[in-house]
């Protein structure tokens, strides 16, 4: 009996700790309109950071890591998912499902934009070109 409530003690953690994971490393579906809300390029690492903001006020935090402008091809795609919850740091590989979601996230921003008037949209854009670049 011990084991038994032992085991599902277990199973329930594991179950608690893949669902945790999943939430702090999906794409958001943030509601339109997505604006921009803050963009900096780290000149330190070469990277290139762009904060997105839905309509309800949820951020999600994306960038670059490499030389863009050379070998946009190598450079590594890096999010924030729920960075108040924990500013966890995530890493998708190249060409995987979840790049195509943080396309999927800039296309639909991309479509509802106006004519890029600040220097953070225009971030925001060189990630979306090297995203769909890659695909």
């Amino acid at each position: 009996m011990v084991k038994s409530i032992a085991l599902a003690g277990l199973l329930v953690l594991l179950l608690g700790l893949i669902i945790f994971q999943y939430i702090i490393t999906s794409v958001p579906s943030l509601e339109p309109p997505i604006t921009v809300s803050d963009a900096r390029r780290v000149d330190d690492n070469n990277s290139l950071l762009v904060s997105l903001t839905g309509s309800e006020g949820r951020r999600f935090t994306l960038g670059l890591r490499g030389d863009i402008e050379e070998k946009p091809e190598e450079a590594a795609l890096f999010f924030i998912s729920r960075p108040t919850l924990v500013p966890y740091v995530y890493w998708p590989g190249f060409r995987t499902n979840d790049e195509k979601r943080v396309l999927n996230l800039l296309t639909s921003w991309e479509k509802n934009r106006k004519a890029p008037s600040e220097d953070s949209e225009h971030a925001a854009y060189q990630i979306y070109s090297v995203l769909k670049g890659r695909n």
